[in-house]
């Protein structure tokens, strides 16, 4: 499929933690997109990467968190583009994931730079001025994972309606958050067995982590894919 693309400017790169960095583009025309949804980086003729747009629309500036993978073909390639500075070919917006139109208490799950995803429905659903809960589930391998913490803890003091849960796998003696993986942090507050029955919201991260959170969930009740996920149209199963 062809597909439509526009060019943009690299106005920064800075490094957010050992490997995830904060990626500014400015498109050379105006763009539209939703919060929620993601665009694709040109990295060769034939390679596309798709990333998380971590901001909200009307932003000036598209913002990307990217994480830097050793020894891997596509990012080693987009590294190198991103130290040369100049412009990307970027093709935008698509996704399925994007804030209803009316409000409702949302759950929102991110592993790791999957924070940008939600980081972009949280300023959207802030600026619209949402009264519903939101609360955020954000789980990393270590504590330098969580690469944003002093901006999602700012919107918990900020926002009356927003709560925040943090995990980690691996945590040091001064971690004041949970020890436990995103599966097992949501298993230590819906414990019954219809308690996630009215659950609707996101989730962003590897498949292997969205279907085991998802797993969890329906075994609580959750239906299939009320939390929606753009890996159930890259990495769709069988749900009979």
């Amino acid at each position: 499929m062809h597909k439509i693309t526009t060019q943009a400017v690299i106005k920064s790169v800075e490094l957010l933690s050992n490997n995830v960095y904060q990626v500014l583009l400015q498109p050379e025309e105006s763009v539209e997109f939703q919060a929620g949804q993601y665009l694709e980086i040109g990295v060769t003729d034939t390679i596309w990467a798709p990333f998380s747009i971590a901001c909200a629309p009307g932003s000036q500036q598209l913002e990307l968190h990217i994480q830097y993978l050793p020894g891997r073909e596509t990012s080693e390639l987009l590294q190198k583009q991103l130290k040369d500075g100049g412009e990307l070919t970027l093709c935008l917006a698509s996704g399925e994931c994007v804030l209803p139109e009316q409000e409702q208490p949302l759950l929102l799950v991110a592993a790791g730079t999957g924070f940008a995803q939600m980081k972009s429905l949280l300023e959207e659903a802030f600026k619209r001025n949402w009264q519903a809960p939101l609360t955020l589930y954000w789980g990393a391998r270590n504590v330098e994972g969580l690469y944003a913490l002093p901006q999602a803890l700012a919107w918990e003091k900020q926002h009356s309606n927003f709560q925040l849960f943090t995990c980690v796998d691996l945590a040091d003696a001064d971690w004041k958050g949970r020890n436990a993986s995103l599966t097992e942090s949501l298993a230590m507050d819906f414990i019954e067995g219809d308690s996630a029955a009215q659950v609707k919201g996101f989730i962003s991260g590897s498949p292997a982590v969205v279907y085991a959170v998802e797993d969890l969930m329906m075994s609580r009740g959750m239906p299939a894919k009320a939390l929606l996920s753009d890996a159930h149209a890259y990495a769709p199963r069988n749900y009979d």
